[in-house]
């Protein structure tokens, strides 16, 4: 995980407001992290998630605040969604939104930031490490007279 629980009571929800939610449980805040971790791969799939994520065997070798604080703000509005005391539902939804809308401009190419692209697989004919040059064609046009 690349947010602990500990970070996300610094930045996000306050220590004892994640302890009132998760009622003592700490796994439960970190399934709420590790979910939020596989939305945000969800959109970013053509960076190298190994280097920003790490995986069971290693850690990541890439540090990167604006992805971390994506984690965060879906993490605690998963939290928030499991129970909701002293906390403005609405807020949390806003900046779900906010960050999906930026995940998704991200994976468009719509807003660039500096993540290391996946690295090319020779097995496949395609290149990976180079995401931004693609191609297309206008339909065939068919005249009639």
């Amino acid at each position: 995980m690349i947010v602990s629980i500990e970070e996300l009571g610094k930045t996000s929800l306050y220590p004892e407001i994640i302890n009132t939610i998760t009622r003592g449980d700490a796994s439960a805040a970190e399934l709420q992290i590790l979910a939020a971790e596989e939305l945000v791969k969800s959109y970013l799939t053509r960076y190298d998630l190994t280097a920003i994520f790490g995986d069971g065997d290693t850690a990541p070798t890439y540090n990167s605040e604006l992805v971390k604080k994506c984690v965060k703000i879906i993490a605690s509005y998963y939290l928030v969604r499991l129970a909701n005391p002293n906390v403005d539902l609405e807020l949390f939804r806003k900046d779900y939104e906010d960050c999906l809308t930026l995940l998704a401009d991200i994976r468009d190419g719509k807003n660039d930031v500096s993540l290391p692209y996946a690295q090319d697989d020779p097995e496949t004919p395609e290149d990976e490490s180079n995401p931004s040059a693609s191609w297309s064609s206008n339909p065939k046009r068919t005249n009639h007279f």
